[in-house]
């Protein structure tokens, strides 16, 4: 029998499986930590991120709804006043102030109300006639005829319109309509006899009649505060109750009105330019000279914590500091708008 010596032993040795070692505690707990530090910094960058994208998001919706709001306000404004092709012509009003149709011109085409709304915002209501206009193909025979159109297109019955020719123009409602002929019946037309104020001829113009009040009153959401609009309201109507929304997030609308107080009492032989601008209602204020109106709108982002921290704003020369828990984002948006049309 073979003896092993220690040669052998050794050599078995060299070939023996080394035993697995394990992680300590002490890498245990420098990995767990510096897991944490990670998840910590991708969560830091993902929270700020998501931030900023709301807070980007939420300013483009306020500049958004601040430019639309001023349009909308810009583009009644600009044919306020508007009564045909001659704006000296006589216009005469041959609704009945007891009709749903009934606009009131004769308190001029431009009026307002101050600080009675929603945070205190102005109103403001213009009067005009709208669109191209339906021509008048043949001539009327009498006052109390009724009306033919080439087309009558979106003139509908129930409505007031104007018939003008650039030397005068009468307001009359429509009470019927058969073919392209439009009825003025007395009853919801003045009870008197004629109802219009002459026999138009061929080459007058029949132009829908509009009276368009915007205000800012609690939108479909009461919690949102929004632009509304009321056209052609029926008695009893309010644009805060029953105008239709435009846009939501208009937190307030103060408007200034330019008067040219270089005119004559009745608007004329002035420069066109303001030389001061009031509320309505202002003391000495005279509607047939206002030439201007300078409209500027707070906007309100629709959703809270924009902001880390409330931001103060200046709105109408008041400098305002939100609540502690206000953290909406606001804008102020200002425009002056030129009345194309002569007051009164």
């Amino acid at each position: 029998m073979r003896h092993q010596n220690c040669t052998d032993f050794q050599h078995k040795g060299d070939h023996a499986p080394h035993r697995q070692r394990g992680v300590t505690l002490v890498e245990l707990m420098i990995a767990l930590a510096i897991g944490l530090l990670v998840t910590v910094a991708m969560l830091k960058v993902y929270v700020d991120a998501s931030r900023m994208y709301r807070f980007n998001e939420g300013l483009a919706r306020v500049q958004e709804n601040g430019r639309f709001a001023l349009e909308f306000i810009r583009r009644d404004a600009r044919v306020a006043g508007f009564w045909g092709c001659y704006s000296d012509a006589t216009l005469t009003n041959g609704v009945s102030a007891t009709s749903d149709a009934y606009i009131n011109v004769g308190a001029g085409h431009i009026t307002g109300t101050s600080d009675d709304g929603l945070n205190s915002s102005d109103s403001i209501t213009f009067r005009s006639a709208t669109g191209s206009g339906a021509l008048v193909t043949s001539g009327m025979s009498g006052t109390g005829d009724s009306v033919t159109v080439e087309s009558v297109g979106a003139l509908s019955t129930n409505t007031a319109v104007l018939i003008s020719d650039c030397e005068d123009g009468d307001l009359f409602q429509v009470t019927g309509i058969a073919g392209t002929a439009l009825a003025h019946a007395a009853g919801a037309n003045a009870n008197v006899s004629p109802n219009l104020n002459k026999a138009y001829a061929a080459g007058a113009r029949v132009y829908e009649a509009r009276e368009a009040t915007f205000c800012i009153a609690p939108g479909a959401d009461p919690a949102q505060p929004a632009l509304r609009r009321l056209v052609n309201p029926t008695p009893g109507q309010t644009c805060a109750s029953n105008g239709d929304e435009l846009l939501e997030g208009i937190e307030n609308m103060q408007i200034l009105y330019g008067e040219d107080t270089d005119a004559d009492a009745d608007g004329a032989n002035g420069d066109g330019t303001a030389n001061r601008y009031v509320a309505f209602g202002a003391s000495g204020l005279d509607i047939d000279r206002i030439v201007s109106v300078r409209i500027s709108l707070l906007a309100r982002s629709l959703n809270n914590n924009l902001t880390t921290a409330p931001s103060p704003y200046t709105f109408n020369g008041i400098a305002v500091t939100p609540a502690s828990t206000d953290k909406y984002l606001r804008k102020v948006f200002t425009t002056t708008i030129t009345l194309r049309n002569k007051a009164g």
